[in-house]
C-alpha cells in the first residue's frame, strides 16, 4: 500500500487547522480513455530493426559489423558451417495428425526414402514420417497445405517431419536456408544491403543460441521469429536482395566474448535478441544498454507514438484483482532516455486493493507498442508531480517515477554525513548538504558555494533553493541562514533564544522570503513571507519535524514525527497518518505542485501519499537489500 487519500473533519488552530477524524477516501475517477505516449516497438533488446536501418542509411553509412558491433556490446564475430542442418517447429500445423504435401509438376516426392505421388496426404504412425522432393538429382522444395495465416500453402526447402512422439511438424534444412526464409519476413527486403546483413547474423546466431539451449526445435513465429519457409516463393517479393545478405554473410555468427553475462559461456553462440524499434535507447538486459540514434529515421513509425487505451480495456485485465479501478501509477523506470526510461514497475489500485506489475506486462495486457510509457491522464491524479527522491542517511540517492539519479555520496569519505537535499528549478539536477554545510552538486546543479570551512555555532540541518535554482540557502538548527548565488538573506533566528531547535524551512515563490519551523511549531517569518498561524501554543503529541509551503505562498503544512498534518493559510487537509490508524516515524513533507496533496516519508523509507499526490514506490518496499534511513522525499514536479 501506502497511496492513502483521505477527506477529513479538522479542528482549528489558529489560523490553521489541526488533524482531526478522517472517513473513508471517495474513489479516484478516471477518464474513459488512458492517453498514452511513448517510443518503440517490441522489447528494445539487442538490435533495433529501424535503429538498423538508420545506421545503414545517410549521415551514417555504418557497415553491418559496425551496425552489430553497436548493439551487441560483449561479441565477438565467428562462422560456423552454413550448410549445418537444424530443426524448426512449425507451430500453425501443431495437433495435426496428417499434413498435404506436394511438389510442382515434374518433380518427385519421398516420404522415408521411398516415392509417393503428388500431392499426398501423410498420416503420422508410430514413427517419424520424413517427405522431401526431388528434381532429379538435386533436392526442391515441399509444398505444404495448411491453415496458414498467410495464403493455403508454403514451400520448404529441406525435409518435412511428422514427428511421431508428439503432436508437430517439423522443417528440417540447412542454416542459411532457413535464415533466407526468416530475414525478408523480419526486415523488408528493399531495406539497404548491411540493415539486411545485420539481420541474417542476428537471426542466425539467434536460432543456433535458441537450439543450444531449447532443444531439439525453434518455433517459426514471433515467440522466436518469423520463418515462413522459401522466400522465392508466394509471399514473399524482394528476396534477391535478402538471399544476397544471407550469402554475404555466409555462416557468420555471434558469439559470446570473454565476458559473458550471468548463465552464459564465452564462444557459445550469443542470443541476439532483436525488436522493430527501440525508441531511441536499448533496453539492456544481456548486452549493454546504448543509445539509438538510428532509430529517428524519417521512415519509424514508432520511434515515437501516442494511443488511446480504454479504461474499460484495463478494467477488464485486471479487475478480478484490484476491483473497481481507481488509479494507475508508474512506479519505477530504468532511467534510460526520455520520460525516465521503460515501465520496470507499475501499480495499480481499485476498489478491493492493489497489484503491482511490470511494464511490460501492461504493454502486453493492453496492447501498448513497448514498455516505454507514460500515461498523461491517469484521472488527474499526479498533482504536477512525475517523480520524487528519497535521499538516505548513507547519503545514498533513491529515484522514483521519473526522477532520475544523477549521483550520490554512496561509499565517499565525508567530514559530515549528508542531511538534505534541494532539487534545481527543472528537476535536472540538485545538491546534497552535510551537516558541516559542505555541498555536492550533480545534474545540472551548479556549486555556489558552502559552510564546510567555516566555524559553525550549530550545525546546518538542511537547504532550500532559490525560485530559478541559481542559489541556495542552508539553515542551522538554531536558525541561522547561510545563502549563496542569487539566495539572499533575509534573516535568521541565530541571534534569538529558541524554545525548540529550527528542524525545517520553506521558501516563498519568487525567492523574496522564508519561513523557519522549530519543533514545537513555532514559526518565523522573513522577507515577504506571511505569518499564517503556528502550533507554538499547541500541546503536540509528537514533535514537528518538517514544514512546505502551497505554490503560491499563500500557505504552508506542518508535519509531526507521528504523521500528523497542521494545515495554515490556504493550505488542505487531506489526510495524515493518525487519522489512518498508522503509527510510523516521519522524517520529512513534500507538497505536490497544485497544492491538492502532500508525499511523507518515514525514518524507515516507506512513502505515503494523500490527496492527489502519486505515490511511486519507496525503498522500503521496491529496492533490494535495504537497509539505511531515509531523511527526506523531494518532488519532481512536471
Amino acid at each position: 500500500m501506502r497511496r492513502i487519500a483521505s477527506i477529513s473533519v479538522t479542528m482549528a488552530v489558529a489560523a490553521g487547522c489541526l488533524m482531526g477524524v478522517v472517513p473513508d477516501a471517495q474513489a479516484t475517477t478516471l477518464p474513459t480513455s488512458l492517453t498514452v505516449v511513448g517510443h518503440g516497438w517490441g522489447h528494445g533488446l539487442g538490435m533495433g530493426q529501424y535503429g538498423a536501418l538508420g545506421y545503414a542509411s545517410a549521415p551514417f553509412d555504418w557497415s553491418y559489423r559496425q551496425i552489430l558491433s553497436h548493439y551487441y556490446g560483449g561479441t565477438v564475430m565467428s562462422t560456423v558451417s552454413p550448410t549445418e542442418p537444424i530443426d524448426v517447429h512449425l507451430d500453425e500445423l501443431d495437433g495435426a495428425s496428417e499434413v498435404t504435401v506436394a511438389t510442382p509438376p515434374g518433380d518427385q516426392l519421398w516420404r522415408n526414402g521411398r516415392p509417393i505421388p503428388s500431392p499426398s496426404t501423410v498420416s503420422r504412425t508410430s514413427s517419424d514420417q520424413t517427405i522431401t522432393a526431388t528434381r532429379g538429382p538435386s533436392a526442391v522444395d515441399v509444398v505444404v497445405s495448411g491453415p496458414w495465416s498467410s495464403g493455403s500453402q508454403r514451400s520448404f526447402a529441406g525435409a518435412i517431419v511428422l514427428k511421431a512422439n508428439v503432436a508437430q511438424v517439423w522443417n528440417v534444412l540447412p542454416l542459411d536456408q532457413y535464415v533466407e526464409g526468416v530475414v525478408p519476413r523480419e526486415a523488408p527486403a528493399s531495406w539497404p544491403l548491411a540493415t539486411l546483413e545485420a539481420q541474417a547474423v542476428a537471426a542466425r546466431s539467434y536460432a543456433l543460441a535458441v537450439l543450444a539451449s531449447s532443444p531439439p526445435a525453434i518455433c517459426d513465429n514471433t515467440s522466436c521469429q518469423v520463418y515462413g519457409g522459401d522466400p522465392s516463393q508466394y509471399p514473399v517479393s524482394d528476396n534477391a536482395n535478402s538471399d544476397a545478405a544471407v550469402t554475404s554473410t555466409a555462416g557468420q555468427i555471434l558469439e559470446w566474448g570473454s565476458d559473458t553475462p550471468a548463465g552464459y559461456r564465452s564462444n557459445a553462440p550469443a542470443l541476439t535478441e532483436y525488436s522493430s524499434s527501440t525508441g531511441g535507447y536499448t533496453a539492456g538486459g544481456d548486452f549493454p544498454a546504448v543509445v539509438d540514434q538510428g532509430d529517428a529515421t524519417p521512415s519509424n513509425p514508432n520511434h515515437s507514438w501516442i494511443q488511446q487505451v480504454p479504461t474499460s480495456a484495463v478494467q477488464a485485465a485486471y479487475g478480478s484483482a484490484v476491483g473497481r479501478l481507481e488509479g494507475v501509477v508508474v512506479t519505477q523506470r530504468n532511467g534510460l532516455g526520455d520520460l525516465g526510461g521503460r515501465v520496470t514497475q507499475m501499480v495499480l489500485t481499485g476498489s478491493a486493493g492493489r497489484i503491482t506489475i511490470t511494464g511490460d506486462q501492461f504493454a502486453w495486457a493492453v496492447g501498448l507498442r513497448s514498455d516505454w510509457f507514460a500515461v498523461t491522464n491517469a484521472g488527474g491524479s499526479s498533482g504536477g508531480v512525475n517523480g520524487y527522491w528519497i535521499v538516505a542517511g548513507n547519503g545514498g540517492i533513491y529515484p522514483f517515477g521519473v526522477a532520475v539519479n544523477y549521483g550520490s555520496m554512496t561509499g565517499r569519505p565525508l567530514n559530515a554525513p549528508v542531511i538534505g537535499m534541494a532539487p534545481t528549478a527543472d528537476s535536472a539536477g540538485y545538491w546534497l548538504v552535510a551537516g558541516d554545510g559542505g555541498i555536492f552538486s550533480f545534474g545540472d546543479a551548479r556549486f555556489y558555494g558552502s559552510t564546510g570551512d567555516l566555524r559553525l555555532n550549530q550545525p546546518v540541518i538542511g537547504m532550500a533553493s532559490s525560485y530559478d535554482g541559481k542559489g541556495y540557502w542552508l539553515y542551522a538548527s538554531d536558525g541561522g541562514i547561510f545563502s549563496f548565488g542569487d539566495a539572499r538573506f533575509y534573516g535568521s533566528t541565530g541571534g534569538i533564544r529558541l524554545n525548540q531547535p529550527v528542524v525545517g524551512m520553506a521558501t516563498t515563490p519568487d525567492g523574496k522570503g522564508y519561513w523557519l519551523v522549530a519543533a514545537d511549531g513555532g514559526i518565523f517569518s522573513f522577507g515577504d513571507a506571511h505569518f499564517y498561524g503556528s502550533t507554538g501554543n499547541v500541546h503536540l503529541a509528537q514533535p514537528i519535524v518538517g514544514m512546505v509551503a502551497t505554490a503560491n505562498g499563500g500557505g504552508y503544512w506542518l508535519v509531526g514525527r507521528d504523521g500528523g498534518i497542521f494545515t495554515f493559510g490556504n493550505a488542505g487537509f487531506v489526510g495524515s497518518l493518525p487519522g489512518e490508524g498508522i503509527s510510523d516515524t516521519i522524517v520529512s513533507v513534500a507538497a505536490t505542485a497544485d497544492g491538492g496533496g502532500y508525499l511523507m516519508v518515514s525514518s524507515g523509507g516507506l512513502v505515503y501519499a494523500f490527496g492527489d499526490a502519486p505515490y511511486f514506490g519507496d525503498p522500503a518496499s521496491t529496492v533490494a537489500g535495504w537497509s539505511s534511513h531515509a531523511l527526506g522525499v523531494f518532488a519532481h514536479k512536471v
